[in-house]
């Protein structure tokens, strides 16, 4: 199956899992921004009854990557970063201001969605300490 924006969240039980989730189901690690950070998920039945065993690949973006450079500069980015205890290095200043956390849609409150949606079930939240932005 193709899943163009989304990913696949086979639940427990499914035959097409390797052995070792067979009993957790799909993981599947959801990504937010460089900011904000991911999560660590696991496929339902659900998925599998509503959505073609699919769910969120990432938060999704609130702005598009022009208008984030328009408002704010990648070395206030790495700034607030810095003092968040994040650090981060990147190929140019203007890919880091692209991937400013306010350009994404919050994390927590779209993998709450899912959650309580039964497609998928949260496992971990994992908070960035540094990245990288080629």
């Amino acid at each position: 199956m193709h899943r163009k924006g989304s990913t696949r969240a086979l639940g427990p039980g499914s035959s097409d899992l390797s052995q070792q989730y067979r009993a957790t189901g799909q993981p599947v690690i959801c990504g937010g921004s460089m900011e904000t950070g991911s999560y660590l998920l696991a496929g339902t039945p659900g998925a599998v009854r509503d959505t073609f065993a699919s769910t969120m690949h990432g938060s999704g973006r609130t702005m598009s990557r022009a208008q984030a450079k328009k408002t704010i500069r990648g070395e206030q980015v790495q700034k607030h970063m810095k003092q968040r205890g994040i650090l981060v290095k990147a190929v140019s200043m203007s890919g880091l201001a692209e991937e400013a956390g306010f350009a994404y849609k919050n994390i927590s409150e779209v993998v709450e969605a899912v959650d309580r949606a039964g497609i998928t079930k949260t496992v971990a939240e994992l908070r960035p300490i540094g990245n990288i932005k080629g």
